[in-house]
């Protein structure tokens, strides 16, 4: 008889142990719920929208290099490239100005000499010494040698004027493109979607090869 009472009483213990731990879990999980909706809440409050950033634009950095050479480089980030743009552009510019300085003197000292130097012009140091150094024939030589070096350095100039608006609108489509680092290569086993009916077993199994750049 004791022994039987003992075994009831202990499963009458069991039984309601097992009890009180559902409902612990059930409060446990209930609470937490409530408390993670109250910190989402909190967080949807608190959080401040973030600002749309406005697209880069290419059209922009071109009219930008266009107007200012090297303002459209600084739009697009690349500093860098704005004492090349003016290095450029100053080299070019003075053998541009120092060609067509050098073709005038030779001018007017060829002019002076052939006697068609217009009436009221009057030379310089620099061009009665050359007039002076050189026949007639040496003048012309030298002043067409001068026309040719300033045309020639007159297109170079435009030209790296547009390379400079070029590279600016080039740059400007490649700001956003994500040029990755990532080069990899794998090899994994193919299985078609759609096995044929008529195809063999052995034909529907191989390897697919895979470079991702």
């Amino acid at each position: 008889m004791p022994r039987r009472f003992l075994f009831i009483l202990g499963i009458l213990m069991i039984v309601a142990f097992q009890k009180t731990e559902a409902q612990n879990v059930v409060f446990d999980t209930v609470g937490n719920a409530i408390l993670t909706a109250d910190t989402v809440v909190k967080e949807t409050k608190t959080t401040k929208p973030i600002k749309a950033q406005k697209p880069h634009s290419p059209k922009k950095a071109t009219i930008m290099s266009a107007c200012l050479p090297g303002l459209g480089q600084v739009y697009n980030g690349k500093w860098w490239k704005v004492p090349i743009v003016y290095a450029g552009l100053g080299g070019l510019g003075y053998l541009v100005y120092n060609n067509y300085s050098e073709y005038n003197a030779y001018l007017h000292a060829y002019e002076f000499k052939t006697g068609d130097l217009p009436e009221g012009e009057t030379l310089n140091q620099h061009e009665t010494d050359l007039a002076n150094r050189y026949s007639d024939s040496q003048l012309q030589t030298y002043k067409e040698s001068y026309r040719r070096d300033f045309e020639f350095y007159t297109i170079l100039t435009i030209a790296w004027y547009g390379l400079n608006i070029v590279d600016a609108c080039v740059d400007g489509h490649l700001y956003n493109y994500d040029i990755s680092d990532d080069l990899s290569f794998s090899v994994d086993p193919y299985r078609p979607i759609e096995q044929p009916v008529m195809m063999p077993k052995y034909a529907q199994v191989g390897l697919s090869f895979k470079l991702n750049f």
